[in-house]
Formats: structure tokens, sequence, C-alpha cells
């Protein structure tokens, strides 16, 4: 799933069926009037494109402050709080992960693990499906926080 052309990686609709909400209630919110399939793969140019590095929220600064392992997830197709609110509940779940904050913005997924929980790259694609949404690439450590080069 990781693997595939940002192209091929689109936002489904169809698969908001893991965040409690209808297909009815996303099509109706008043943010989604520009919400395009396509959206995801703006900038998707790799050669001149900068990732997003972690958004740091105080939740977020909690769970690193206390050791939490740092991911960042492009998402693609986020774009609005209902988006956001689908990917919210279905990682907020998850009893590895200490804090979770989608930034509409970077359309973003930032997550902070729980000192000493893994989660692989396929598990968090899977459950960005569940939401309704592709994951394009994942960082983790240093690269997340953005302090790699």
């Amino acid at each position: 799933m990781l693997s595939q052309t940002l192209a091929a990686q689109e936002h489904d609709h169809h698969s908001h069926a893991g965040s409690g909400a209808t297909h009815q209630d996303h099509l109706t919110h008043s943010d989604h009037a520009d919400h395009h399939n396509d959206e995801g793969d703006a900038g998707a140019d790799s050669s001149n494109s900068t990732h997003p590095v972690m958004t740091h929220t105080d939740a977020i600064s909690d769970a690193l402050a206390e050791g939490g392992e740092p991911i960042v997830a492009d998402v693609l197709g986020v774009v609005c709080d209902f988006c956001a609110l689908a990917m919210n509940k279905i990682f907020g779940q998850r009893e590895e992960i200490a804090a979770v904050y989608v930034d509409l913005d970077t359309k973003a997924l930032n997550l902070v693990l729980i000192p000493g929980a893994t989660l692989s790259d396929e598990t968090i694609a899977e459950l960005a499906v569940q939401a309704g949404y592709r994951v394009a690439a994942v960082r983790r450590g240093e690269q997340a926080l953005g302090s790699a080069t």
C-alpha cells in the first residue's frame, strides 16, 4: 500500500464506516464543498516538495516529553474537520498511541506512541484506510521531528 504512486492513492469517501460517521454526514457538512478526490495529489512532485514535520500541541509535547516515539504520516485527501474527526477517532482508540493530532494545513497525521510501544507503517496505513484515507509516507523519530537531514 505504501509503495503505490500518489496518483493511485485517492481518498475513498465510502470508507468512513470505521469512524462511525455516515457518508451522508460527510457529504453534507459545510467544509466539504471544495473536497475532491485528487486533493491529496497537490504538490506530489517530489523533486521540490517538503514533507511536514510534527505539529506540536500540548498533548503531543507532553507525550514526547515522556519519551514517546514521534510519527508523522502524510495523508491524502484530509482537508476538513470531518476528515480529522474520522482519523482522530480511529487512531485515538489505539492503546499504543499516547497522542494524536491531524493537521489539516499540512495534511499530516501526527502520532506519539507510548514509550516502548510499536505500530508498523502497514498498520498505520490500514487504520487510515478504515477512516477512509490513504497514507503516502510515514516518517519516524528525528525525521518526523524535522531534525534529520
